[in-house]
């Protein structure tokens, strides 16, 4: 039996994909099944399929898998209501409350929501209802400490980022929830930089006008899985790599952009050319490795930074001088010559798996 969820989908998409091979004509005039032996396994994998359905509520069809895409997403929208309602009713009636109503209510609502998210998530194997469960729970947090803080008039500091991070990181692991474990190591790394920010004297909400904190800071939540265990939730590796891949990416091309944020003290355009350029071969470099170890997501962030990367490079090479439609053909011309590349690439990776 499956230890989680994901990698009972995985059992579960070996054993549909099997079927529909061994369904396939060519394949069963190479293999010659006997009607006992082709019975045999219909039995077999339609029991698999049942009882990792009936444990672990996953997609056996390839109908299913898109119509629970369509109810994450569903799901996920209508937590993101739930929260925005959440914040408007709070800034509506906010100030006719009585300060004793304003305390229960800041302590209450993150315990209820927690409550019914453990409620939902004892009873649906699915984690839909407990997602947005969860995102509300989020969201009151967020809200329990600014109002406390305006209640009580409490100076705001670097911490509240660490108790959100740490809120969805606990909650994220306890329902294997990704969303949750990318909003809490978002505010994870926001909060590092902040406090670095702070132990240097400045506003700790100065952190990001400094991006360079976060190429370190996303580099060690890359590199962080192989150190952590994760039997339970198989999928949250690449939620680090991710979350990791874009930090590091997204701080680059903000540098690239506008060098005067570095610590560097060189001059801005050199700065940015050089952020420019190590853009590049970051990207690069994330699509060499997501090939290698198999990591798709690293894989495609790769590529979709790279190709940024290098038009802002040829904008600033080109764009002044050349006619526009010349300069578009030369990016249509290095578009269709790097498909030619991961062609080859493609090509290459199918032959070593063969």
């Amino acid at each position: 039996m499956a230890e989680s969820r994901s990698s009972a989908q995985k059992a579960a998409d070996r054993i549909r994909f099997l079927r529909e091979e061994l369904a396939a004509p060519d394949v069963q005039g190479m293999l010659a099944l006997t009607a006992e032996q082709q019975a045999r396994f219909d039995e077999w994998s339609r029991a698999q399929l049942e009882a990792l359905s009936r444990a672990y509520d996953v997609d056996v069809s390839a109908s299913q898998k898109r119509v629970s895409s369509g109810m994450r997403i569903v799901a996920t929208l209508g937590g993101l209501a739930i929260c925005t309602a959440l914040a408007l009713f709070f800034n509506r009636y906010w100030g006719y409350l009585p300060t004793s109503a304003q305390v229960s209510m800041v302590f209450a609502l993150p315990l209820l929501a927690l409550a019914a998210t453990e409620w939902v998530a004892r009873r649906e194997a699915g984690r839909y209802f407990t997602g947005l469960l969860a995102l509300v729970a989020m969201a009151s947090c967020i809200l329990d400490l600014a109002a406390i803080g305006a209640i009580f008039n409490i100076a705001s500091t670097e911490r509240a980022l660490l108790a959100w991070g740490a809120f969805a990181v606990a909650v994220a692991y306890r329902y294997g929830l990704r969303l949750m474990l990318a909003l809490g190591l978002g505010f994870l790394m926001s909060y590092a930089s902040a406090f670095y920010i702070a132990q240097l004297g400045y506003h700790w909400l100065d952190f990001w006008g400094r991006p360079e904190h976060f190429i370190l800071i996303g580099a060690i939540v890359f590199a962080l899985p192989p150190a952590i265990p994760h039997r339970r939730n198989e999928d949250f590796p690449q939620v680090y790599r991710l979350a990791g891949a874009l930090a590091v990416l997204i701080s680059m091309l903000s540098l690239a952009d506008w060098g005067a944020a570095s610590y560097l003290t060189w001059p801005a355009a050199t700065i940015e050319r050089c952020y420019e350029f190590g853009g590049l071969f970051v990207a690069a470099g994330m699509i060499w490795a997501g090939i290698v170890r198999g990591w798709p997501e690293v894989v495609n962030t790769g590529a979709v930074f790279f190709a940024i990367f290098l038009f802002t490079r040829l904008y600033h090479w080109l764009w002044d001088w050349m006619p526009k439609y010349l300069f578009f053909a030369v990016i249509g011309a290095m578009g269709v010559g790097l498909v030619l590349v991961f062609k080859r690439i493609r090509a290459g990776a199918g032959e070593a798996a063969a």
